[in-house]
């Protein structure tokens, strides 16, 4: 199993096809809502599963070593979604077992207060614009739709519809949550009268896991997609089976599973789009259990932050400092520690699945745009980095900062990897460099694919 995988959305398109295929956009990126409004074709994020399969007795001492730098290396290695360190004193903060994330509190009421006091005002808000959206609907999509008649030679579908749809759908996928998580919660607290304890809290872990794929493979990421009128291709190389394949077959995730076999991973994903937040749920929920590493502003969803806390992912708090990083640091290498061999497990005919975990990163830290692109290389000259040069090459992508993934790989002896791994920090550092160059690369293919494509068509 050293051979590369990738895994990778070949490309994301509209029902209606658009003739001026000249972006890479990948579903609701770039710059804001405006360049997705301005294309029907969207071009699909790469990302690979990077990880090493390690057997347990094989283990070797230094890979269980929890060595993590948090400085020198121009702030970029201190974390997976955290931003340039800076010099700003921040208040001391805490990992606890109310939530999946940090916080400067320690009393459990303050704790307790802190998790229901922000829950409180985002359900408020979830709630209103819902009710003021859906009671404007009616006028909004008829004004969207005239919107879309006028321009439709231009624009070649009926993108402002598509776009309002999806914004109602995801908030009715908003309070589907609320109320599963509720309903889960009841149920539980009836099962432990009833059918007796819980005391591993495995049946808790296999009710929420369930729930995670459907609320975020077949609702969150099925409906989007719908509502958005996007078809889906999956790549599949360098595994059992290598095969293309829309999204929409029926045995897909079956097939994706098979190819890259049901074993503990990690995943280094680029950040282009919303969308690729969802591709993992989409694709691989059905037969792995994902844990996510994702930033703590994402606590202010309502569905995301109830659903995230009851399964293993981390809020991070990117804007930790340099002492402050330790501790979030500290947290995801614990979503890895557990990670152990494939054990199939049978309890009242119900077969379960252990060692199947997936851990996703995003070593960008943030979505990526032009713009962006050309502060981080502002920044970097300014300060004569070296990092310099190497950024400059990358033209699709951030440059990466590996703290996080590095974190993961040190913490992970028994992980699930389809290429050698480096066993010093730095030979790492250059290893995950070396990979987002060619995730950067296939990007520019698929690029000059999509206007070669274009030309034919043209002539």
């Amino acid at each position: 199993m050293n051979d590369w995988v990738c895994f990778k959305i070949v490309r994301c398109e509209c029902d209606t096809i658009n003739d001026n295929l000249n972006s890479s956009v990948s579903m609701m990126c770039e710059e804001d809502i405006d360049d997705v409004l301005d294309k029907n074709t969207f071009f699909a994020n790469i990302f690979a599963i990077m990880n090493k399969i390690y057997n347990c007795d094989l283990c070797d001492d230094e890979m269980s070593k929890s060595v993590v730098a948090t400085t020198g290396d121009g702030g970029n290695n201190s974390g997976a979604s955290s931003p340039p360190l800076s010099n700003k004193k921040t208040p001391k903060r805490y990992l606890h077992n109310y939530g999946r994330y940090s916080s400067i509190y320690q009393h459990p009421l303050a704790l307790w207060a802190e998790k229901w006091w922000r829950r409180a005002i985002s359900i408020t808000m979830i709630a209103l614009v819902f009710v003021v959206l859906t009671a404007l609907f009616p006028v909004l999509a008829v004004a969207a739709l005239i919107a879309d008649i006028v321009l439709y030679k231009k624009r070649n579908g009926f993108n402002y519809v598509r776009v309002l749809a999806f914004f109602e759908t995801y908030l009715v996928i908003e309070f589907i949550a609320i109320i599963s998580c509720l309903i889960i919660y009841i149920l539980y607290m009836i099962s432990l009268v009833v059918a007796g304890g819980d005391r591993d809290r495995s049946r808790w872990d296999r009710w929420n896991f369930w729930y995670q794929s459907w609320w975020g493979g077949v609702m969150l990421f099925g409906w989007s997609m719908r509502a958005m009128g996007l078809s889906v291709q999956i790549e599949i190389k360098g595994g059992e089976e290598d095969f293309i394949a829309p999204w929409s077959d029926a045995n897909i995730r079956e097939r994706v599973a098979k190819a890259i076999g049901i074993n503990p991973k990690i995943m280094f994903l680029r950040h282009a789009s919303f969308a690729d937040t969802l591709v993992p749920q989409g694709i691989l929920s059905h037969f792995f259990h994902l844990r996510y590493i994702v930033k703590q502003e994402l606590l202010w969803d309502p569905g995301l932050d109830i659903s995230g806390s009851r399964t293993p992912n981390f809020f991070l708090f990117r804007d930790a400092g340099a002492e402050g990083m330790d501790i979030e640091m500290e947290a995801i290498k614990n979503l890895v520690r557990d990670f152990k061999p494939k054990v199939i497990i049978v309890e009242a005919s119900c077969i379960d699945l252990y060692g199947n975990e997936v851990t996703c990163i995003w070593p960008e830290g943030t979505r990526f745009s032009k713009s962006k692109r050309e502060k981080v290389l502002e920044s970097l000259k300014k300060k004569d980095d070296p990092k310099y040069e190497f950024a400059s090459k990358l033209k699709h992508t951030l440059l990466p900062r590996v703290g996080g993934a590095l974190a993961l790989l040190e913490s992970n002896t028994c992980g699930d990897v389809y290429e050698d791994i480096p066993k010093t920090r730095q030979e790492r550092i250059d290893w995950i460099l070396k990979n987002w160059v060619d995730i950067d690369t296939w990007v520019e293919q698929q690029q000059q694919l999509e206007k070669s494509e274009s030309k034919k068509k043209f002539n």
